[in-house]
């Protein structure tokens, strides 16, 4: 399985990061970085990395968080929900057109801030407990991840290793 994910700005990054730690420390749960897929399937690494070196990348993204809600999948027990985005769903379909992909795929814009099985009852409590103090999360780096397709447990997820990465904002804009 290779995966695009889009990854936060370095402020929104540093607050996501302890969340996940924390989160993960208390219910005994794999560490991941804070990241939002783009697009996910079975491609081939190599392919993937040259589209991530190829495409066409926005000079940047904000996204506008709507809510931190639960889910029964392991993977998005607990996550940021973004509002949709056109120019994220033209970046989506981008991807998955040149790594001729799945056209099943669907892009739902949220961020994990869990990995865990737990009682709904328990996810819908953090999830009303939790807190963002933004309003909008910037993302500022696209990533090509390689790992297990399946994503389960613990070994699973510490699996996935990053192949490549490239900004949103060319270098020659840095000051």
């Amino acid at each position: 399985m290779v995966a695009f994910w889009l990854m936060p700005a370095r402020r929104e990054a540093s607050f996501l990061v302890s969340l996940v730690v924390r989160l993960a420390a208390q219910h005994d749960a794999p560490l991941f970085e804070p990241h939002l897929t783009l697009y996910a399937g079975q491609i081939a690494a190599e392919g993937a990395v040259k589209v991530l070196n190829s495409i066409q990348l926005p000079q940047s993204c904000d996204l506008h968080v709507e809510r931190v809600d639960s889910s029964e999948k392991f993977t998005k027990a607990l996550f940021v929900q973004f509002r949709a985005a056109p120019e994220l769903q033209q970046l989506s379909n981008s991807l998955r057109a040149a790594v001729n992909g799945d056209r099943s795929y669907k892009l739902n814009p949220h961020l994990s801030l869990l990995y865990k099985e737990l009682p709904h009852e328990a996810k819908a409590e953090l999830a009303r407990t939790i807190s963002i103090p933004f309003q909008h999360i910037s993302f500022d780096r696209l990533q090509v991840i390689a790992g297990n397709d399946r994503a389960s447990t613990h070994s699973d997820v510490e699996s996935w290793q990053t192949l490549a990465a490239r900004d949103l904002t060319p270098t020659a804009q840095h000051s």
